[in-house]
């Protein structure tokens, strides 16, 4: 049986990271887990802070499960995760099963046209059979591989979502949190003692008299003296 843990060995924010570097922490990092770092930002923002159709309860069950959960993998050593992202992005249900904002609406329409083509990232490939069966579902299919290589396609549904009608007028930040969880066990640890820098010391310069200044030469012309001056 697989205990679970806050460790994690993978350099990041882990509740942001795409499934696949979670499972595979040697995984060399590409665009499409870039892509999908921002959808887990605003998965894990909505879950957070924006009303649902999903209880208090339920949704902060989801925040552990989607973004915290971590399990050990004995063979390798290490710590590993990202199994119910993968789920959820495979049967088109991100963030959640049910999960409906009741407002917000572009913002609902985002994750899921960002979602969508992860799909056939996280989904079993289809066969060489399946794709002659199912010849008809194959452009889509494509199209999906492509996006995800695609920062284009990126940030034009950004912009697209930022056009739609239906955001709220006065969305400011504020403390409206409503799901509470407690963070990872290291989130949890208290930071630690910062080391005050010592104060330099001045070094103390010995306190010796400065030496003389040095006497100017005067020029015979300028003496007093009307030794060694012939007059006419």
């Amino acid at each position: 049986m697989a205990t679970y843990s806050g460790r994690h060995d993978r350099t990041g924010t882990w509740q942001f990271m795409s499934a696949a570097l979670l499972r595979s922490p040697g995984r060399m990092h590409e665009l499409k887990d870039d892509i999908e770092s921002f959808l887990h930002i605003l998965g894990w923002i909505a879950l957070s802070y924006l009303p649902s159709s999903m209880g208090e309860d339920e949704r902060t069950h989801t925040l552990w499960l989607m973004y915290d959960r971590s399990g050990q993998n004995a063979a390798l050593g290490r710590q590993e995760g990202g199994s119910y992202k993968a789920f959820q992005l495979t049967w088109g249900a991100y963030p959640g099963e049910g999960f409906k904002l009741t407002e917000h609406r572009p913002m609902q329409e985002l994750m899921r046209d960002l979602a969508w083509p992860f799909r056939v990232r996280y989904g079993k490939p289809p066969t060489e059979e399946h794709q002659k069966r199912f010849e008809f579902l194959m452009p889509q299919y494509r199209l999906s591989v492509e996006q995800l290589s695609s920062p284009e396609w990126f940030l034009r549904t950004f912009e697209e979502a930022l056009e739609s009608p239906g955001w709220p007028a006065k969305d400011g930040a504020g403390d409206r949190r409503i799901a509470f969880i407690d963070g990872t066990a290291r989130q949890r640890q208290p930071p630690a003692p910062r080391i005050k820098a010592r104060k330099a010391v001045p070094q103390r310069v010995p306190a010796t008299p400065p030496p003389p200044a040095p006497q100017e030469k005067r020029s015979d012309l300028d003496d007093n003296s009307d030794e060694g001056i012939i007059r006419g």
